[in-house]
């Protein structure tokens, strides 16, 4: 058996320090007593006296001397084993799938050491476990593997149900699948994805890579993929069923806005990993404008980056990471919450509201899509026609939501849909009407004081709920409208 280093190390001190003691230990033996004679044989017989403290600092010396050169030795096995060791955990990151593409070197031809990233960012993030396993594919590999993510997050096409419903309330301009659009969007904005499927972090070629920015952003994949692997489990449970678009946006702004800041400290220990990105979000060759994104959707998932890094940043000059770690257990509810971190923070935060209706038949036929949007779904609507502030001011007060959509018969090209909102009082209600008012008299003939019709939609925008709820019903036909007045009275 290979003895360690270490081990042998202590074991020749041991051995070098017990034979100096025990030769420092000897000595001669006493004279005889005064008066006494020893007798003459054994005076002849007497060897001459030795002097044995001198031969034992000579063997000592030469211990030491042995000892030097057994250090010398085992400093360079030490030095060995530990680029042995460094080798080993490169080796450990660059495993994947079988038959797995090697990584791509960057631009001087350096393999990226994501192991290495990782267990900086681990390490200052404060988690406890290996590093990712990194395997390098194409860009469209890396959005179908998160698209598979999404689908089964939001299953049963849950997607595209909340496209047809934010399409009937005309926020966006056709009814889409707007999952495959999130899974490129994601991809450009992480340079790849943890599966925990096959338990591999996947980063995109550069030479896949639909510019420069998407690699740049690796470390931000890199800490979201630990997050992820470490919470994801906790953050977003199946069994569940699938989250409200308010909930989901809430949670999502958790883990990104926790990658984000982890991102963003590891790039101030180390400025060479510090994002490299001249072009500004607007300029049209941006990667995240590359995706043909209708602007509502795309600001909705962007929203858990851009709010997630100041809600993460909240909770942790709150309580630093262990706050953090403590809020996968107890996450947000409410894209309210991630606005305004100190809602959340509240020991004694309120319930969510959910808001009740009777019947949600529209002649005898149940809804496909039963939603909460949210106040950032809100203020993001209001904004398309009103200044920042005065969308702002209409949604502060909001306190619950809820967005039902019935397929529309004849071949209409939206169908219908009622928005039922609520709100803390008369007067944050009176907002919300002002600005949701001013949107629709720029999208539409007006009618009456609240009801518009053009391009063969019927829209009404009416007051219930003790002043306090405001519902903005759009409809096919006058026929459906008429009906979904009774509905949401």
């Amino acid at each position: 058996m290979k003895l360690n280093p270490a081990t042998l190390l202590i074991i020749l001190l041991a051995l070098g320090g017990a034979a100096a003691l025990f030769l420092a230990g000897v000595k001669p033996e006493p004279p005889p007593a005064a008066g006494i004679q020893p007798p003459v044989a054994a005076m002849k017989q007497e060897a001459p006296p030795i002097d044995v403290t001198n031969k034992a600092v000579e063997d000592l010396k030469k211990q030491i001397v042995l000892l030097e050169g057994q250090i010398e030795y085992l400093q360079g096995q030490n030095d060995a084993l530990k680029d042995e060791n460094a080798q080993l955990i490169q080796k450990l990151g660059m495993l994947g799938m079988k038959d797995a593409p090697k990584m791509t070197p960057k631009d001087d031809d350096v393999p990226p050491d994501f192991v290495g990233m990782g267990l900086e960012m681990m390490k200052m993030r404060k988690l406890h476990a290996l590093p990712l396993v990194t395997t390098a594919v194409s860009q469209e590999e890396v959005e179908k593997i998160i698209l598979a993510w999404l689908k089964r997050q939001q299953p049963n096409e849950e997607g595209k149900k909340l496209a047809r419903g934010l399409a009937a309330l005309g926020w966006i301009p056709e009814a889409i699948d707007p999952l495959p659009m999130r899974a490129a969007l994601l991809a450009r904005q992480l340079g790849g994805w943890y599966d925990d499927e096959s338990e591999t972090m996947y980063t995109i070629e550069a030479s896949t890579a639909s510019g420069p920015a998407v690699t740049s952003n690796e470390p931000l994949g890199i800490a979201f993929g630990q997050l992820l692997r470490e919470y994801g489990s906790i953050l977003y449970q199946p069994q569940h069923g699938p989250m409200k678009t308010d909930m989901r946006l809430a949670r999502d702004s958790l883990i990104a806005g926790d990658a984000a800041l982890t991102r963003f400290l590891h790039s101030l220990q180390n400025p060479a990993s510090e994002l490299k990105d001249d072009l500004p979000a607007e300029d049209p060759d941006h990667p995240l404008n590359q995706v043909p994104m209708p602007a509502y959707l795309r600001e909705l998932a962007l929203f858990p980056f851009s709010r997630g890094f100041d809600f993460a940043q909240t909770l942790h000059s709150a309580g630093s990471f262990p706050q953090l770690n403590a809020a996968y257990s107890r996450p947000p509810i409410s894209t309210a919450e991630v606005i305004e971190p100190e809602m959340y923070l509240d020991q004694e935060r309120p319930a969510p509201v959910e808001i009740q209706l009777g019947e949600v038949k529209l002649r005898g036929v149940l809804p496909y899509l039963d939603d909460c949007l949210g106040k950032f779904a809100c203020v993001t609507a209001l904004r398309t026609y009103n200044t920042d502030e005065d969308a702002a001011l209409g949604a502060r007060g909001l306190v619950a939501d809820r967005l039902l959509a019935w397929t529309a018969d004849g071949g209409a090209k939206r169908d219908h849909a009622a928005w039922q909102t609520l709100f803390m009082d008369k007067s944050s209600a009176d907002a919300f009407y002002k600005a949701m008012i001013s949107s629709l008299k720029q999208r539409y003939e007006t009618k009456g004081e609240n009801e518009f019709t053009a391009q063969g939609r019927f829209v009404s925008l009416l007051r219930n709920r003790s002043d306090a709820g405001v519902v903005l019903i759009e409809a096919a036909s006058e026929e459906a409208r008429a009906a979904l007045k009774l509905l949401m009275k």
